[in-house]
Formats: C-alpha cells, structure tokens, sequence
C-alpha cells in the first residue's frame, strides 16, 4: 500500500517542519528529494524518502550549517541514537554508535543534506543496501525508517554485514553515520 507508506512520508515530514522551523536557520524539509537535480543525467541519481536541508548542490558544502543543526537538535538525535542502540543489541557493531551526536559531525562532511531518511516497508535486501548507501552518503546523519519488526531485523542484519567487512579490511559503505529505527520509534522521538 504505497498510500500508507506516503501519508506517514508526508506526517513525518510536517513534524519535522515544525520542529526544525524553531532554530530559525531556514531547515526545508522536503519528501521525494532528488540529490543531484540540475546535474548531468546520464548517472544513477536516487530519490530519497525525506531529507531535512539546507541542501549542498554541485561543489558547494554546508558543514558549519550541519554542525550547528546537530548542537540544536541534539536531543532528538541523541533519542535516535539511543533507540538504534537499543535495536542493534546482540549486534557487534552496537559498541560502535555513538553516545553522543556530536561525533556524527565528524562522519561525512560533505554531505548534500543534514538527514538524509529513507522508508522501508516491503523492498527486497538489495533494494535495502541501496536504501543504507544513499542515506548514509547523502546525509551528514542517515536515518533508515524500518516499516515493521522484520524489515528491522533486515537493516540491522545488512550493518552487521557491513561491519564485518570493515573489519575484515574489505572496501564497503561508510555506516558509523547510520541510524536504524523502527516507523513508532520515529513518530515518537519527534519533539
């Protein structure tokens, strides 16, 4: 039911609107964003779910913004952050998220948005290491939004794959940025 998936899409979107819309820093929060708009075409270029701004486009970067943005927010950060702990018990790469989010300022500074969330609800695991790799690269803060309890255990099963390559020497995505919760999880760490 694409319907379902889009009303929480566009709830979660006006929530974080008028939560951002405090700092007084021009924070646009948009639903179906594309990151590369007005660059050449002849690459892949992603929709992502939600991203919250201000939005980087072609060389230009936004750290201070992103590093401002994360001191401002950071109690609904850090409640993320400690719901993706909770999630992640049993997982090796638990001890690996922060405590804190200002360490995720240090993660990807160049980034074309401050959080970057993706929504899953019924995509295969393929689709969900793309899902992991556009949130996490695009994002100073990538945030993936499992839909139930199954599609969770998924994502945290990719970061734990993800984990073992890094460990392992093997190139892989850049993860320590990630945030995996579940769609309640969400709705409820939204001040």
């Amino acid at each position: 039911m694409p319907g379902e998936t889009r009303r929480y899409e566009e709830e979660v979107a006006s929530s974080l609107g008028t939560y951002f819309e405090q700092f007084h820093m021009n924070v646009e929060v948009r639903t179906q964003w594309p990151p590369f708009e007005g660059e050449p075409v002849d690459r892949y270029s992603p929709r992502v779910d939600l991203a919250i701004g201000p939005f980087a486009d072609q060389d230009s970067r936004r750290e201070w913004e992103y590093d401002k943005l994360t001191e401002l927010s950071s109690p609904f950060l850090n409640q993320l952050l400690e719901l993706f702990r909770k999630n992640s018990k049993g997982f090796s790469f638990q001890s690996g998220i922060p405590t804190d989010c200002e360490w995720l300022n240090s993660v990807n500074p160049n980034a074309r948005c401050f959080i970057c969330i993706e929504i899953e609800r019924i995509g295969t695991r393929k689709h969900r290491i793309g899902d992991i790799i556009n949130a996490c690269s695009l994002g100073r803060v990538g945030v993936i939004i499992a839909w139930d309890r199954s599609v969770l255990e998924s994502f945290l099963r990719i970061a734990e794959y993800f984990t073992f390559l890094r460990g392992r020497g093997k190139p892989t995505c850049e993860t320590r940025n990630l945030v995996v919760v579940s769609k309640e999880q969400f709705r409820s760490s939204i001040p």
